[in-house]
């Protein structure tokens, strides 16, 4: 025997084996609980007890689980202990999010993590399960807080988003979402016609007919009012697949897909028959007002500039035979 064992020894000569198991038991941080094989506590650490309102350990023992918890609840966790034992096999960091009773005056619902292990004798034989159980309700809170800050940053990163496409005057999309779109549906029927389709998608640029002489006449207030009754306007006209845009100071656009030249004709007969219908009212004025169109159908050889190009210089040869 060396010198160190034999101190060794020595220092424990004075402890059972029990006394110094039960000595690390009520010290350790986490609540350690041994059961048998009837789901009854036969030995636990003080910090365990402490979790369910008990003065003691051994006030727990003899009692299940369905002492503390909701019976439910019991019920899954004594199952997963069945399992435990008949496998062999534990079973790690099970969380769960409980309502405690016990010993306590109030109820209190925590968040526990779990490892059940199967208790094994001496002659390899199951003769219940102990587990390590910690409380992980500070994190869980901490986690749950940290998520919810991300989904108030995704939320406003998502709202910042909206609003960089949006133009304030008259909630339609803006020009940089335009040419966004334009890019994005060149790219899609660009692949679709590869696959052999015939498809595509065309332009419509407009501006309102003598729009300074309007807000002259009546009032740089009314411009708004004006802008948003041309916005509605186009609105109601469109199709739910078509977009609409202001893509400058009185100018707006159409987006339309699955639509060649002739059928962009049509929406825009359509749209100048609704101004007809429902002229603006202001000051109990009766205003008919009128726009100017452009077309452009998309074309494999065109790019986004050259596509509004071709739409802009049809409207303005349709404003000069105004």
């Amino acid at each position: 025997m060396t010198k160190a064992s034999a101190s060794s020894q020595d220092f424990f000569k004075d402890f059972s084996k029990e006394n110094l198991f039960r000595i690390l038991l009520n010290q350790v941080d986490y609540s350690v609980c041994f059961k048998d094989k009837d789901h009854r506590y036969m030995l636990c650490s003080s910090s365990f007890a402490r979790l369910l309102g008990y003065k003691t350990p051994d006030e727990l023992v003899g009692k299940d689980l369905s002492s503390f918890i909701p019976e439910d609840d019991a019920k899954e966790h004594t199952e997963c202990e069945e399992r435990v034992m008949d496998s062999k096999t534990p079973v790690l960091h099970l969380e769960k999010h409980l309502e405690l009773s016990g010993a306590r005056t109030t109820l209190e619902t925590i968040w526990l993590s779990t490892s059940i292990y199967p208790l094994i004798d001496e002659k390899g034989e199951v003769r219940g399960t102990w587990s390590i159980t910690k409380d992980i309700s500070e994190e869980k809170n901490t986690e749950q807080k940290l998520m919810q800050k991300n989904k108030q940053c995704d939320e406003l990163n998502s709202r910042i988003q909206v609003l960089s496409t949006i133009d304030e005057e008259t909630g339609l999309y803006n020009r940089k979402y335009f040419e966004e779109m334009i890019q994005r549906n060149m790219r899609l029927f660009s692949r679709v016609r590869g696959r052999g389709y015939s498809a595509g998608f065309s332009i419509i640029l407009m501006d309102i007919d003598h729009f300074t002489k309007l807000c002259t006449d009546h009032g740089a207030q009314k411009r708004e009012v004006i802008l948003q009754y041309v916005a509605d306007i186009l609105r109601a006209s469109s199709r739910s697949a078509d977009d609409v845009f202001r893509v400058g100071n009185d100018e707006f656009a159409l987006l339309l897909s699955d639509t060649g030249i002739t059928g962009a004709k049509v929406l825009a007969g359509r749209i100048k028959s609704r101004f007809l219908r429902t002229p603006l009212v202001i000051d109990d004025k009766t205003i008919y007002i009128s726009l100017s169109f452009g077309f452009s159908t998309f074309e494999d050889q065109l790019d986004a500039s050259e596509l509004i190009m071709k739409a802009d210089q049809d409207l303005f040869n349709a404003k000069k035979e105004r």
